[in-house]
């Protein structure tokens, strides 16, 4: 009988079989991760992670205090404080009109500032915050509850002291998670843009870009400071524009026609920015959309975009003063005062190279380039030929990809537009330049660079490769971020922060000064109070000697020359102030202070009978307080003690003249003939 073969499973030993199946296996993974990847990018996905990033890295700001411009903008603004009240105001004035009031000045910035939007949000916080009728800030201000008690919670600095400072900090923290929000809302709208309009067919490269525009160090200072809610506002509805005249462009709809012009001009009112949309918005359909361009297709929406614009220049123009002579003869808002032409256009050229070299490696960081942190250039500078040649570049590289329809050549426009604005080549903005300034920039960067990162993988055929390169930018960046953040707690962190890294800032010296000062008042302190006197009046002797004409400068000297009892020192500086600055609100203040010194220093003279030395303290104390009526009494009364009657008679005249009235006065009167 014949045997049957028996059927076995036997391994298969065919290495070629082998190979095959695993490089089917191997596909089949890398389609599953693609896969996964789009669905990814095609939902929720890139906004909730955009959103928590945006959170994380910013959380450590929450506490924040005020610092720098937010006193000016909102923690003394008085129609902010008024809350929604205020809002009529907010819009009808220029945006530092309650300062100027405040300061007995007019406007000292040429063109003005007219940016209601983001400084409408403020009076709406304030509202939640607790509302005032005003911005003057007595001295029981910090007693919230009007107990009369110094409550742990009502000292919301955390300094010891409770003052106005306490008021001006209060609900600073709800405004700095406010700030983030729109920051990462601002990112979302953007990732919206970039991965429905620039790069439908390639969303993984918008979502690299909207990562690394994110994460940028140099945006801590638009998030930080909440006072630059402005420069968020006015990107975030720049976006929002660009985004609808597209869906217009798609679906022709007079709603989004409509929605277009309405996000324009309330790009507009964020900040001035919003003018170049005029530009972005055409370029972009030229761009971008997916039929044949046609000038007549968008003739309606640019005639919109027109009335917008016209309206707000109309309404700008009613409200701003446009000119200013003090920002043409102040070095502080002017800070190319004392160059010649050449240098001033040398010095212009390298910041418009400087902002981009800070783009790409963000250190160090200052929320002050003012005179003299940036020495004037001149074109024999090697930078500057440089700043010419990457001009240049720019510029040929924009045409060149706009001829062949490439979209790069909208990531060039909104760099050179927004970036053009300020660096005072097109005209004086009052400031060297500006972290916040950039902000808009910025994305024009980011998307080249975002672009080079997954174009990178892509020519390798290995899509891990874009996120190896972009991983370790990514953690650099958000740890440049999340400590610089630290900087921006308050006043006091920032200005002793960043006069390191800028020692020759007229302005960063002036603020370190002061927060100097702050610091010497502390309860904390009080063993380290006479050093921090000492270390604020060396800032403010820098500052002084860099520009002698720095009234904020005499005033901090003369007020640590005041705490070390060195009076006729703090005369000195704040005569010098007081003449540069005849109207300062500060005058009666620091000199009525003065005046009780003197005043009491005659007296002790008076107890010891020694009433010559008694009369020249008194005559220093009724020049700096001429309308005090008791100091010319005194004096008359130490003059004729002194045996000088004429001096006796005319200092009783004075104090007659002043205040009739005065029994004390009244019986004086007559004895001297």
């Amino acid at each position: 009988m014949s045997k049957k073969n028996k059927s076995h499973n036997i391994p298969n030993t065919d290495p070629s079989h082998t190979s095959k199946t695993l490089h089917v296996e191997t596909a089949l993974t890398a389609s599953e991760k693609i896969s996964v990847l789009k669905k990814v990018m095609n939902g929720m996905g890139p906004y909730i992670i955009i959103m928590l990033f945006s959170i994380a890295l910013y959380a450590n700001t929450f506490k924040h205090q005020y610092a720098l411009d937010d006193e000016i903008v909102i923690s003394k603004n008085e129609y902010v404080l008024r809350g929604i009240a205020g809002i009529p105001d907010i819009f009808s004035k220029d945006l530092f009109d309650s300062f100027y009031k405040q300061m007995n000045t007019t406007a000292q910035l040429a063109g003005g500032r007219y940016r209601p939007l983001a400084v409408a949000t403020f009076a709406i916080e304030q509202e939640f915050i607790g509302t005032r009728q005003d911005a003057a800030f007595e001295p029981n201000c910090w007693d919230f509850n009007h107990n009369g008690k110094k409550d742990i919670v009502e000292d919301v600095n955390g300094d010891g002291n409770h003052n106005d400072k306490d008021l001006k900090s209060k609900g600073f923290g709800f405004r700095h998670i406010n700030n983030t929000l729109f920051y990462g809302l601002s990112v979302c709208i953007l990732f919206l843009f970039l991965s429905t309009v620039v790069f439908k067919e390639n969303k993984l490269t918008a979502f690299v870009i909207s990562l690394l525009f994110l994460a940028h160090p140099m945006h801590t200072e638009v998030v930080a400071n909440v006072k630059s809610r402005d420069e968020i506002f006015s990107f975030l509805f720049m976006i929002v524009s660009l985004y609808l005249a597209h869906q217009y462009a798609i679906k022709r709809s007079m709603k989004y026609l409509i929605w277009t012009c309405v996000c324009f001009f309330c790009a507009l009112l964020s900040k001035e920015y919003g003018v170049v949309l005029l530009v972005l918005i055409p370029l972009s359909l030229y761009l971008f959309d997916t039929n044949r361009f046609s000038v007549t297709k968008y003739i309606r929406l640019m005639a919109g975009l027109a009335i917008c614009f016209a309206i707000y220049f109309s309404i700008r123009s009613s409200i701003v003063i446009t000119e200013s002579n003090l920002q043409d003869a102040e070095l502080m808002n002017n800070p190319y005062l004392l160059a010649d032409d050449a240098q001033q256009m040398a010095t212009k050229l390298f910041i418009f190279l400087n902002y981009f070299l800070l783009m790409i490696f963000p250190h160090p960081l200052s929320s002050d380039y003012g005179y003299n942190s940036i020495p004037y250039k001149d074109f024999a500078d090697f930078s500057v030929s440089i700043a010419i040649l990457f001009l240049i570049g720019c510029v040929i590289g924009g045409l060149v990809a706009f001829r062949r329809k490439n979209w790069s050549a909208f990531a060039i426009a909104f760099y050179m537009l927004t970036i053009l604005l300020v660096t005072n080549l097109i005209f004086n903005i009052g400031a060297t330049m500006g972290e916040r300034l950039a902000f808009h920039a910025s994305l024009g960067f980011c998307m080249l660079l975002g672009y080079g990162l997954v174009w990178i993988g892509d020519k390798l055929n290995m899509k891990q490769v874009t996120w190896v390169l972009l991983l370790p930018i990514l953690i650099l960046y958000s740890m440049k971020t999340y400590t610089r953040n630290k900087a921006w707690e308050n006043d006091i962190t920032l200005s002793l922060t960043d006069v390191e890294s800028m020692p020759e800032s007229i302005a960063l010296n002036g603020n370190a000064s002061s927060r100097n000062l702050d610091l010497s008042e502390f309860p904390a302190n009080k063993s380290k109070e006479k050093a921090y006197i000492r270390k604020a009046i060396s800032y403010g002797n820098k500052a002084v000697k860099l520009h002698p004409g720095f009234v904020n400068g005499y005033l901090n000297l003369g007020l640590g020359y005041a705490k070390l009892e060195k009076y006729d020192s703090a005369k000195y500086v704040w005569d010098i102030a007081f003449k540069i600055y005849p109207h300062h609100p500060s005058k009666p203040i620091y000199y009525n202070l003065l005046a009780d010194v003197y005043y009491k220093k005659g007296f002790n003279m008076g107890a010891l009978k020694r009433w010559n030395e008694g009369v020249m303290q008194l005559q220093k104390a009724v020049e700096l307080a001429p309308s005090n009526a008791r100091y010319w009494y005194d004096l008359g009364g130490f003059a004729f003690n002194a045996a000088d009657y004429v001096k006796a008679k005319q200092a009783w005249n004075k104090a007659y003249e002043l205040n009739p009235k005065d029994p004390d006065i009244l019986k004086v009167q007559g004895i001297l003939k």
